[in-house]
């Protein structure tokens, strides 16, 4: 269960988060745009109100694509993958020794066929891998943020919660009075204590569910009853309106994305609106001749004001002397009608939300670009195809945390799977997939047997050998259909399909193939053509230019290898020699001419020197 968190939740957790959260700071310079343009005309009510857009902006976990989103106008490419790119190995099963270099045709055998056999090899090629990956720092370190941040949170309101429960309540009864009376007057029935806010300066309502008022011993003496009468109006406004509530949720949401300084930015911007919010709500109460007063009253308090608690569980009458004018402006210039329903607040919060809450159309992320890719290929083949392949190693989730099984793979089975739909009988398709289903169940029980299938029972391995008979010939019905002739080939490809004019010295064409993946789409041939001398040769792949998983020359070569690039004859050439090895590798791309796409060759080889491969690249041209 563990396992299935780290390698999958957790990821994705955080994959979501930094996604949200690049939206959301989008949306919060939308918002400020939109204040900064409004000020005059939109009311603090409705100021306010915008925030909890970027609230829902960060708790949405989803949300349907439109061409009108903010995102579309921005060209924002969302998924973490524009931010981190992390390296997606895919194991092909290619033999290399010293004394031959050649493709193992096994290559485009059948999904299941290769993932028991990486599974059998992994461990070994893990060691040969480097571990090392930004993303998994960055995770790491994104996780640690939130538990140092969370942690203290819960620490720092436990204390306050502790100490406001030791706070006697205030027994005056011309204070409960006063109190009381607002209670009524704001129509709110429930229970809140009243008590004495100790070392907290500023008059405060602390706590969501079971909330209290807290008022300090020195505005006791200081405030006359009108004064305390708009005090109280204020922090009762807190409470009618749940902004303890509201804190505490954006507070939560920041501790996912402590690493946004955007919005903590936002965070102080939204509680600022939210006492002159408070503030157009306590005025309500108040007649129109009492706003001054009103006003004066929040400058006496800032008279006694000293530090205070900044935590969520916390609404503070006066947030800093720094917003003290606007509020005071906004006191003066309140009138009770405008903290109604406005039109244009509606409008204004309706547009925002329209063009913010949905994801852009355009450009689709790249993972839900992968995600979008799966639902094609199911509405292609039919929703069969996807519970066939869900019914024989599961949902991507269960088959990357059971069969390590990567997305990539996975999507590669689909095409597999609806291939084997299209060109197999019923009754062959049926057998196809209970044989499969068959094969990973024997095949999880090895992975948790450590990997090794000789672990099994005699009675099992034998079982996987008599499947993988009986699958073979429905696979070669499948695969037959993506065999090509080197003449059916170049039909297909939208390059020409050139032989080297030059040849290494004591070396002739042996053999000629086209490898191709089964797929749905439209086929990538990979023509393969092998020289061989008395013991050693050397092949040449010409293809379109491929992704690394597909390409040949990563067949061979990977990252910790040294590779040298460089231009021959005005075009991109790539060497590179195999770390431990003598095989070296020569990749070439073609740019396009006409109506002719760029191409790419590969040369592998492990006995010739760079010039004598970079003869037989040149030759390719000619």
């Amino acid at each position: 269960m563990m396992d299935l968190f780290i390698n999958i939740y957790l990821p994705r957790l955080f994959d979501w988060v930094i996604e949200t959260s690049i939206m959301a700071s989008i949306v919060v310079g939308f918002i400020l745009c939109v204040k900064i343009v409004l000020r005059n005309k939109l009311t603090p009510r409705w100021q306010y109100v915008l925030w909890m857009v970027l609230i829902v902006r960060l708790v949405l976990p989803w949300s349907p694509d439109s061409s009108y989103s903010i995102y579309s106008i921005l060209s924002y490419n969302s998924g973490t993958e524009a931010i981190f790119h992390q390296k997606e190995s895919m194991n092909e099963n290619v033999v290399v020794d010293d004394t031959n270099v050649s493709g193992n045709e096994n290559n485009y055998a059948p999904s299941f066929i290769k993932i028991a056999e990486e599974n059998e090899i992994g461990k070994q090629q893990n060691k040969n891998e480097a571990t090392f990956s930004f993303y998994t720092i960055f995770l790491y370190i994104w996780l640690a943020g939130v538990i140092i941040l969370g942690i203290a949170t819960v620490v720092m309101n436990r204390r306050l919660h502790r100490y406001m429960k030791k706070q006697p309540a205030i027994t005056d009864e011309r204070i409960v009075k006063i109190f009381e009376d607002c209670k009524k007057s704001m129509s709110v029935q429930q229970n809140i204590p009243l008590l004495l806010a100790g070392k907290i300066s500023s008059p405060t309502v602390f706590g969501f569910f079971h909330p209290m008022v807290l008022l300090s011993s020195a505005h006791m003496k200081v405030l006359d009853e009108q004064q305390l009468k708009y005090v109280f109006y204020h922090e009762l406004a807190h409470i009618k309106r749940r902004d303890v509530g509201v804190n505490w949720l954006m507070h939560s949401l920041l501790i996912l994305n402590w690493f946004n300084p955007i919005l903590w930015y936002a965070y102080s911007c939204m509680r600022e609106d939210q006492e002159l919010a408070c503030d157009a709500f306590a005025l309500t109460f108040i007649d129109s001749e009492e706003q001054i007063a009103y006003g004066h009253t929040i400058i006496t308090l800032l008279e006694h004001y000293a530090s205070y608690y900044q935590t969520p569980s916390l609404a503070n009458l006066s947030r800093n002397k720094r917003t003290l004018k606007r509020r005071i402006r906004m006191i003066k210039n309140f009138q009770k009608k405008s903290y109604r329903l406005s039109a244009l607040g509606v409008i204004v919060v309706i547009a925002v939300s329209s063009v913010s809450l949905l994801n852009a159309r355009a450009d689709v992320p790249t993972k839900q670009k992968k995600e979008q890719t799966v639902v094609e290929k199911k509405e292609q083949s039919g929703v069969l195809i996807g519970k066939s392949v869900e019914r024989t190693i599961g949902t991507k989730e269960q088959a990357l945390a059971e069969l390590k099984i990567p997305e990539s793979q996975y999507e590669k089975m689909m095409d597999e799977t609806a291939a084997a739909k299209k060109y197999l009988t019923k009754d062959e398709f049926d057998t196809y997939i209970t044989l499969q289903g068959e094969w990973y169940a024997l095949q999880k029980k090895a992975i948790a047997l450590g990997g090794d299938p000789e672990r099994l029972s005699a009675e099992e391995q034998n079982k996987i050998e008599k499947i993988a008979e009986e699958l073979g010939p429905l696979w070669e019905k499948v695969r037959k259909h993506f065999i090509f002739t080197k003449e059916e080939a170049q039909k297909i490809v939208d390059f020409p399909i050139e032989k080297p004019t030059y040849v290494a010295e004591g070396y002739q064409l042996t053999k000629e193939r086209v490898d191709t993946e089964v797929t749905i789409g439209k086929p990538i041939p990979i023509i393969n053509s092998e020289y061989r001398g008395e013991e050693f040769g050397y092949t040449i792949y010409q293809s379109a230019v491929l992704e690394k998983g597909k390409d040949p020359f990563y067949f061979w070569i990977n990252d910790n290898d040294k590779m040298e690039n460089y231009e021959l004859e005005g075009t991109k050439v790539t060497f590179a020699k195999m770390t431990g090895s003598n095989v070296k590798a020569m990749k070439m791309i073609v740019p396009a001419k006409g109506k002719q796409s760029a191409y790419q060759v590969v040369i592998v080889d492990d006995v010739l020197n760079k010039a004598e491969l970079e003869k037989i690249m040149l030759s390719m041209l000619k």
